[in-house]
């Protein structure tokens, strides 16, 4: 998507008025106007845990709530979806510092992944997310991005998310074949490890076509779904972009965003 658009609070801001309803209103704003942009992708649902102080991308986030994260997750890619653009939840998983995310490796038992570090991610794929984007941190030892228990066992079997998923940017695989083994169904935004070396790599027979069939089923099937799917509105024209309406929305989760809390002294 390219062009202008309305500027809304961030999400932590937005995450302290605790409206899930406020959030599905920004979230059917942000779907109008990327159809008025002709756009049909959203990737802005961050619902990362923050974990730690210097989240570089706490500001995208909602907090440090697993159920805040999903609640307000959920609404704002349901508010985006209704307008049938494909929502992105990201970044998938246990993604939560900044300064060493490139390198650095996290450890967690299944338990507490599933019950603290998946379980937003899981509401909203129950609710019908279009695509995930996966991490740039190792975990276990893998890459998120190329990590078969987080890609395959949890989101795709367990769960059964019928999206897709996309890597994050440039640094998110490191591997063509583990990657296309391990479940990322799309290289963002230009192939280093895709295109030509995952074409290799078939040929080789290093990765079987069944995989590369699957995941090039999963982007047509999710694409024509929303593609082909009744419109809420019969169009969606540029006045819609910035216009007074969204412009009010924008004030009005900025006004319920300041949450002031007040200390009674005994």
């Amino acid at each position: 998507m390219s062009g202008e658009a309305t500027c809304f609070p961030v999400a932590m801001a937005r995450a302290a008025s605790f409206d899930t309803d406020l959030e599905f209103r920004v979230g059917e704003a942000i779907g109008k106007e990327i159809r008025a942009n002709d756009g049909n992708y959203f990737g802005g649902v961050c619902i990362n845990l923050l974990r730690h102080p210097a989240g570089g991308r706490a500001q995208e986030g909602y907090g440090e709530d697993s159920y805040m994260l999903g609640q307000m997750g959920k609404s704002l890619m349901s508010g985006v979806q209704k307008h049938n653009v494909m929502a992105c939840i990201k970044h998938y998983a246990v993604n939560n510092q900044e300064n060493m995310r490139f390198k650095i490796n996290v450890e967690a038992d299944e338990r507490v992944l599933r019950e603290v570090y998946l379980a937003h991610f899981k509401e909203c794929i129950d609710n019908g997310a279009a695509s995930v984007m996966g991490a740039y941190n190792r975990f276990r030892g893998e890459q998120c991005c190329e990590s078969s228990h987080l890609l395959r066992t949890v989101l795709k079997d367990d769960w059964g998310f019928k999206g897709f998923t996309i890597s994050d940017f440039i640094w998110g695989i490191r591997d063509t074949e583990q990657a296309a083994k391990g479940g990322l169904d799309i290289e963002m935004p230009a192939t280093m490890f895709y295109g030509p070396q995952l074409l290799q790599a078939v040929q080789d027979g290093k990765v079987a076509k069944e995989i590369v069939d699957e995941s090039a089923f999963r982007v047509a099937r999710t694409v024509l779904k929303f593609e082909t799917a009744p419109d809420p509105l019969p169009e969606y024209p540029e006045k819609f972009i910035g216009s007074s309406e969204h412009i009010a929305l924008a004030l009005e989760a900025a006004e319920k965003s300041m949450v002031l809390m007040q200390h009674n002294q005994a």
